[in-house]
């Protein structure tokens, strides 16, 4: 690597958002992993292309001296980066970030620079079959007990809380054969809350049909 080119890939690593690896990760094993987010991406230049406008760049070999020039931290084996490839495009220009976060979380990798909050909204089920209320909460019984409804909206919103657990789920009615379910929760949990709301997102697919898709936009799988 060039002395240039060395001095541009470690201003892109610092800027990021960046993926960092503690292996030589296998593309195929990647690709997998990010179709996890968008089922279209593929091959693209040095990396792969998400959606319209995102371009995963990498993998890229972190020799100590890259790294240190970045402002990585020590011990990392490989990095990808994420951009928006045209920044005059518009968009969604949270994606690269929540691409990044995604895959981290999932090939036991690291975000830089890292995101010090736990996210609101865990997960989301759409294009599901409207249920009762009362029949999901029998139904998310076991990961979120004491469930009940709070709120119902003019909008069609119905809010279920419970006071023994953080996870609050929204039913969005958007019409009779429209409705979508939110779990959210505030800030300040362990990684038990995510987990619980993801198998309660699976449990609602089961029941209602639909797709779940974690706060990172990749699909919940199991």
């Amino acid at each position: 690597m060039g002395m240039i080119s060395d001095f541009l890939m470690a201003r892109r690593l610092r800027k990021g958002p960046t993926l960092l690896l503690p292996y030589a990760p296998d593309p195929a094993t990647v690709l997998r992993t990010v179709r996890l987010h968008d089922p279209q991406a593929g091959p693209y230049g040095r990396g792969f292309k998400i959606g319209e406008n995102v371009e995963l760049r990498g993998p890229i070999r972190l020799t100590p001296e890259l790294a240190a020039r970045a402002g990585l931290p020590a011990g990392w084996a490989a990095a990808f980066f994420a951009r928006n490839i045209d920044s005059e495009e518009g968009g969604d220009f949270s994606r690269p970030g929540l691409l990044v976060r995604g895959l981290a979380e999932r090939l036991g990798g690291r975000e830089h620079p890292e995101c010090q909050e736990p996210p609101e909204d865990l997960a989301e089920v759409t294009g599901g079959r409207p249920i009762p209320v009362d029949e999901l909460i029998a139904l998310l019984a076991d990961d979120l007990p004491g469930l009940a409804v709070t709120t119902v909206t003019d909008a069609g919103t119905t809010l279920l809380t419970s006071a023994e657990s953080p996870i609050e789920v929204f039913v969005n009615e958007w019409d009779a054969d429209d409705v979508t379910y939110e779990l959210s929760a505030d800030g300040g949990y362990g990684t038990e809350i995510p987990a619980a709301a993801r198998r309660a997102a699976l449990a609602i697919v089961e029941r209602t049909g639909g797709v779940a898709r974690d706060h990172n936009g990749f699909l919940i799988t199991e």
